[in-house]
């Protein structure tokens, strides 16, 4: 291959990406760039971060009254429903945007709010099958919610899964889009948003199944094990399993495997924010440094993660992070409440690590899919090569064999 079309073929495939443009930009910037094959190119942005900033206004929409509800009873009521039009999607797909009642961490209720799409055609008898998706790391503010964002922030993941017939309920996590602070990396919270994001939508939109599979990457990967956990005590509907792709693993090991790798500012900035929201006694300053503090605002207030992770640049959990953080007792609740592989599930587990992953350390999760193992769940766990995005694409094929078995009713195999 020659080595244009190899620059053309790393540029196309990076550009179909989530956040393609900014990764399209960092490979133009680095190591291509230093090895010469990019000579001759266009040199990086003078302003990557007003650059980030208008490229996150470019895909916004814009946060209107339908989000403005309080809740009003029990978990999984709709509070609102309407047809959208706002999102890109692909031909002959229908967007429906929700906002329902959940529950948060401390069981409080919350409203929360959620894309709903259906695939061109008619849905087959027993209605859609479902995959519930949970989107990973978007931000803490209200405007970074998938639903306000006109790609849904993962545009090539609900085409696949449009494509091959399933229509998809993406919860935003109550905090964003909906409700009022986000519990950013809380199992507990996140997942049951995305439970009764499934009841709400099947109340919805009736020509939704009974059936489902939630797929998470990310944040949404934790949170993908914890509807699988939640879903023993509390069945919504048909659950059939769980894809859990680059989850994020409880805190403390992980930022030990993380502490020197780059552009982690914006993660800590957010969990700091998360535990300082369910806990009263606990600030920010009591697990971040000086340095961590110093754009801490900024990553709350002025963009999403695409802006954040410009704004951490060079930034390292080493150098941000207070050395005994996690001794806090509001930190340390923080990470005990995310250790989520100590009980069964209710369905199957496929699991996802990337050799390469700069941001979740693939030793951390096999160890997690391990210790799920012993709990005698049927775990499927696989390492690719890519990073913690560049796993998605390289598993998609897998992952759409292992969700159609779920529904075929195929017993799920095992790597244990």
């Amino acid at each position: 291959m020659s080595t244009a079309l190899t620059l053309a073929w790393v540029i196309s495939f990076l550009g179909r990406m989530r956040n393609g443009a900014r990764w399209v930009a960092a490979v133009l910037a680095g190591g291509l760039l230093a090895g010469g094959l990019l000579a001759g190119c266009a040199p990086p942005p003078a302003d990557p971060v007003g650059q980030a900033k208008a490229e996150e206004a470019a895909n916004a929409l814009p946060r209107d009254a339908f989000y403005e509800v309080s809740p009003d009873g029990a978990a999984g009521r709709v509070l609102r429903a309407e047809k959208f039009t706002g999102w890109r999607v692909p031909a002959g797909a229908t967007g429906t945007r929700l906002v329902y009642n959940s529950r948060s961490a401390q069981d409080r209720p919350v409203a929360a709010s959620a894309a709903v799409l259906t695939p061109a055609g008619t849905p087959p008898a027993g209605g859609w099958p479902v995959i519930a998706w949970a989107h990973g790391t978007s931000g803490v503010a209200r405007q970074c919610a998938p639903s306000l964002m006109q790609d849904l922030y993962y545009p090539e993941i609900f085409a696949d899964w449009l494509g091959q017939g399933y229509a998809v309920v993406a919860a935003d996590y109550s905090g964003l889009g909906a409700g009022e602070g986000h519990e950013y990396l809380t199992l507990t919270a996140n997942a049951r948003d995305v439970r009764y994001a499934v009841a709400a939508a099947r109340t919805a939109m009736p020509e939704l199944g009974a059936r489902w599979v939630a797929v998470g990457h990310s944040q949404g990967g934790q949170t993908v094990w914890g509807v699988a956990r939640q879903e023993v005590a509390e069945p919504t509907g048909k659950f059939l399993g769980s894809v859990a792709l680059a989850p994020v693993t409880p805190y403390d090991r992980l930022q030990e495997r993380v502490a020197d790798n780059q552009g982690q500012g914006q993660y800590l900035a957010y969990v700091s924010s998360s535990i300082a929201l369910q806990h009263k006694d606990f600030k920010p300053a009591d697990m971040l440094t000086e340095a961590g503090l110093r754009d801490y605002d900024k990553y709350l207030t002025q963009g999403c993660w695409g802006y954040g992770r410009v704004v951490s640049g060079t930034g390292t959990p080493r150098e941000l992070l207070r050395p005994n953080w996690s001794a806090h007792p509001a930190a340390r609740a923080f990470v005990e409440g995310n250790r989520y592989a100590t009980a069964p599930l209710a369905g199957p587990i496929f699991v996802v690590a990337g050799a390469t992953d700069k941001d979740v350390a693939a030793d951390t999760i096999a160890a997690e899919a391990k210790q799920q193992c012993r709990q005698g769940t049927a775990v499927t766990y696989r390492e690719y090569p890519g990073g913690h995005d560049g796993v998605l694409p390289e598993s998609a094929a897998e992952q759409a064999r292992w969700v159609k078995d779920r529904f075929a009713g195929v017993a799920a195999g095992t790597t244990c």
